[in-house]
């Protein structure tokens, strides 16, 4: 699956998420907007809490 085109912010996020895939972490000032975005295109997930991680991606899982 290839990502589709991301803002500069977003795709700072999204790294940031990547990162550490299995910690949730808060929204920042700078990149406020992109979380939603990010969650809205599948590739981030939002906790009850307003916390957010990265999404998992399985290897070989293709339908």
């Amino acid at each position: 699956m290839t990502d589709p085109v991301l803002t500069t912010p977003q795709r700072d996020v999204l790294n940031l998420l990547r990162a550490e895939p299995d910690m949730w972490h808060a929204p920042t000032h700078k990149g406020r907007f992109a979380y939603p975005f990010l969650v809205r295109r599948g590739l981030a997930e939002r906790s009850p809490d307003g916390l957010y991680r990265a999404v998992k991606v399985r290897e070989g899982a293709h339908g």
